[in-house]
């Protein structure tokens, strides 16, 4: 299991990666951003408070370093403090629950059990942490249209896959372009 508890190496690896894939992408199809400035201690407990639960610990040195980002996985945005608690893909993130319930009974939870860390308006994409007994669980899980698509043990180890998907996008891309050529 990958736990990370420096941050900056994988966050300017993710940065590298995204700028690569931009170099690739004359069409924009992805959107580059950067992460977010980093949350303070203070937010990160008040948004601990708003929840009633305890952060992962990996998340949460996370949001300590990065508090968010915008379309960090395709159009995929990891949220950041703000959006743990209300807002538009927080709200998004359950309403793809409501279209696939048996995700749901398949976990045998309720969607007050789930803490949605990434989501799209733009992709049918979510990424959830279970919450257990007000703490909420290291596991990531990757649904697309009702569909368990890939668990992460961590959430290092999400963070690390998602780069690892975007190299893997990256040399499809580069195939595609040497093949036009």
């Amino acid at each position: 299991m990958i736990l990370i508890e420096d941050w900056r190496p994988p966050i300017v690896e993710m940065v590298m990666t995204k700028q690569n894939l931009a170099a690739w992408d004359p069409n924009e199809l992805f959107p580059n951003h950067l992460p977010e400035v980093a949350a303070t201690e203070e937010l990160i407990h008040q948004v601990e408070q708003a929840l009633t639960v305890r952060l992962d610990k990996e998340h949460r040195g996370f949001l300590g370093f990065a508090d968010g980002w915008n379309c960090f996985h395709q159009e995929v945005t990891l949220l950041g403090t703000t959006g743990l608690v209300a807002g538009d893909l927080r709200d998004t993130a359950f309403e793809a629950f409501e279209y696939a319930p048996e995700f749901l009974e398949e976990l045998g939870r309720s969607t007050e059990e789930l803490l949605p860390i990434a989501a799209s308006n733009e992709q049918g994409d979510v990424f959830v942490m279970l919450i257990e007994d007000g703490v909420v669980a290291p596991k990531v899980f990757w649904i697309a249209e009702g569909e368990l698509i890939d668990t992460f043990d961590s959430f290092g180890q999400y963070f690390v896959s998602m780069i690892e998907y975007t190299k893997r996008r990256i040399a499809k891309m580069q195939v595609e372009v040497r093949a036009a050529e």
